[in-house]
């Protein structure tokens, strides 16, 4: 958890260049490998509830082995709160101050389209000993970079130069 403190810690440095941040730690937990990785990622709207949901299917693909099969493992992360606008085909969160802030669109038919990340909004994934906690932040103005970013506490070298490389 010290790298969600300092993710966070980050974020409140940012905000008063790029207005209120929303920061939603989703409710859901998983825990799956250590040392495994993200696959596969999807978003989409709980017809039940207004949630925006992510779902994240990691694996064991990095280290499989003659002894050690692939296994896959989905997992459901809520983020509670959010408005739907059919209109725009947008869905908003609000700030403190009851801004609307885009985070994620309608793409395609609506039927069976798909629903994308705004370019206001990032999520992080971040995993501890294979606990993952999933991290839905957005500003009201666009940032660059990935917007599915994955943090693990393994320091392997691999890991050390892929974050130095997205920086």
């Amino acid at each position: 958890m010290r790298t969600a403190i300092l993710l966070l810690s980050f974020l409140g440095a940012i905000a008063p260049a790029q207005g209120d941040p929303v920061v939603i730690a989703s409710p859901d937990h998983a825990q799956t490998f250590a040392y495994g990785e993200m696959i596969w990622h999807q978003l989409a709207i709980d017809p039940a509830t207004p949630a925006l949901v992510a779902r994240i299917t990691f694996s064991n693909l990095p280290y499989v082995g003659g002894n050690d099969p692939r296994v896959d493992e989905p997992f459901d992360f809520r983020f509670p709160g959010a408005h739907v606008d059919r209109t725009t085909q947008t869905i908003f969160l609000r700030d403190r101050r009851g801004q609307q802030i885009r985070v994620a669109h309608f793409c395609g038919d609506p039927s069976n389209g798909w629903v994308d990340l705004t370019p206001e909004a990032k999520i992080y994934l971040l995993k501890e000993s294979g606990r993952v906690t999933a991290i839905l932040t957005a500003t009201s103005e666009p940032r660059r970079g990935m917007r599915w970013i994955q943090m693990d506490d393994n320091w392997s070298l691999q890991n050390l130069v892929t974050r130095l490389c997205k920086g």
